[in-house]
C-alpha cells in the first residue's frame, strides 16, 4: 500500500534526517525552504494501520493531531489509496453542506468552513461579494480577480477568505448541468489545491496579532476546515466524474478540532461554555484526524445535527447509512 513518506523532499534529497512535521520540518523551517511529502510504496501488509502524529500547530497549546491510515475496508476501492464514493452521497455532501455556504454567510451564521466571528475587512474578505444577492460560481463577475490574488503574498486573513471564496465558487460550477461551465471549474481544482498548500504553510508563521482567545481558535479552525473542505471537493468531483479520486491517504489524516458545539458558538462567552471551561485561555485546541473522529460513528449523535462540517465528516467516512439521519 502506499503512504507518506518519512522524510520530506528536501531532507530526502540531502540525505538528512526529518522531524516530519507539517506545515515544515523543522530543517525546511530553518532554512526557509518548500516543505511537501510524498506518498510512497512501503513494504507492509495491504491491510495493517499506520499511525503517525501530524503537526498542525497554530498556536503554543495545540495539541498534534494523529494521522491514521484507513484499512482498506468494503467501502474503498481496492486499488490502494484511492477512495471511490457513491453517487448519491456525493451528491447529498455537496447538497447539505457546500451550496448553503453562500445563504449561510448572507445571515451571518456559521458555515461549514467560515466564522462570522473571524472578522477581516472588506478589501480583504474575497467572499463579501458573494452576500450580495448573485449566485456565485466561474461566471461570477469577481471570479477573474480572484484568481488574480497572490496568495503567497497577501495578509494571512486575505488568504484565508480567498481560499474559502474559490472553494464556494467551484463547489457551485463543478456539480451544474452545464458541461462548458464545469470544464472551466475544473481547470481551477489543481489552483485550489496550490492556494490550500499555502495557506497550510503559511498560516502558522503568520498567524494574526492582537486576536481574542476565540478569534485564535476561530482563525486555526478556519484554515483547518478550509484545507478540509478543498480536499472533500476535489475527492467529490473526482469521484463522481472520474470514479476514484487519489488523495484518499492524505485526507483521512486532515486534523480539525474534534470538540462538538464549539463551532456553532456564536459568541465568546457560548464557546466557552461549549468548552466547558471558565476561561478562554482555558479551552485551548484539541485536534484529531478526520479518520480517528469518524471510524467510531454510526450516524446516531444528534448532537452533530447543528455543525454541518462534521455531518460531511460522518457521511464522507461512513457512506450512505448515515444520510439518512442528517438528511432531513
Amino acid at each position: 500500500m502506499a503512504s507518506l513518506r518519512k522524510t520530506c523532499r528536501n531532507c530526502t534529497i540531502a540525505k538528512r534526517k526529518c522531524t516530519v512535521e507539517i506545515p515544515q520540518c523543522a530543517r525546511c523551517a530553518k532554512k526557509g525552504l518548500h516543505c511537501l511529502y510524498d506518498l510512497a510504496p512501503v513494504n507492509t501488509v495491504a491491510y495493517k494501520t499506520e499511525a503517525q502524529k501530524l503537526s498542525y500547530n497554530l498556536s503554543g497549546d495545540t495539541k498534534s493531531g494523529h494521522c491514521v491510515m484507513k484499512t482498506f475496508d468494503p467501502f474503498f476501492s481496492r486499488v490502494p489509496g484511492t477512495c471511490k464514493l457513491e453517487q448519491s452521497n456525493i451528491l447529498e455532501m455537496v447538497r447539505l453542506g457546500l451550496l448553503p455556504v453562500q445563504d449561510l454567510i448572507k445571515k451571518r451564521k456559521p458555515a461549514i468552513f467560515i466564522h462570522p466571528g473571524l472578522q477581516a475587512q472588506d478589501g480583504y474578505n474575497h467572499y463579501v461579494t458573494l452576500i450580495e444577492g448573485q449566485r456565485g460560481g466561474v461566471k461570477h463577475p469577481y471570479f477573474d480577480r480572484l484568481l488574480k490574488v497572490d496568495i503567497e503574498a497577501v495578509p494571512i486573513l486575505e488568504a484565508l477568505t480567498a481560499v474559502q471564496a474559490l472553494i464556494i465558487h467551484l463547489s457551485i460550477s463543478l456539480f451544474v448541468s452545464d458541461p462548458v461551465e464545469r470544464a472551466i471549474a475544473e481547470e481551477y481544482i489543481d489552483t485550489l489545491s496550490c492556494w490550500s498548500q499555502a495557506l497550510l504553510i503559511s498560516a502558522q508563521p503568520k498567524l494574526p496579532p492582537l486576536l481574542s482567545p476565540w478569534q485564535t481558535w476561530l482563525f486555526g479552525e478556519s484554515v483547518r476546515r478550509t484545507i478540509i473542505m478543498s480536499h472533500i471537493l476535489r475527492l467529490a468531483y473526482y469521484s463522481l466524474n472520474h470514479e476514484l479520486c487519489s488523495n484518499c491517504l492524505f485526507f483521512e489524516s486532515l486534523p480539525f478540532d474534534k470538540r462538538l458545539r464549539l463551532w456553532m458558538a456564536e459568541s465568546p462567552q457560548a464557546w466557552i461554555s461549549a468548552a466547558q471551561v471558565r476561561l478562554g485561555k482555558d479551552v485551548g485546541v484539541q485536534l484529531s484526524s478526520l479518520h480517528e473522529f469518524s471510524r467510531d460513528l454510526d450516524g446516531t449523535n444528534p448532537e452533530l445535527c447543528g455543525d454541518m462540517f462534521l455531518t460531511l465528516v460522518a457521511i464522507g467516512h461512513n457512506g450512505g447509512d448515515v444520510i439518512s439521519t442528517y438528511g432531513n
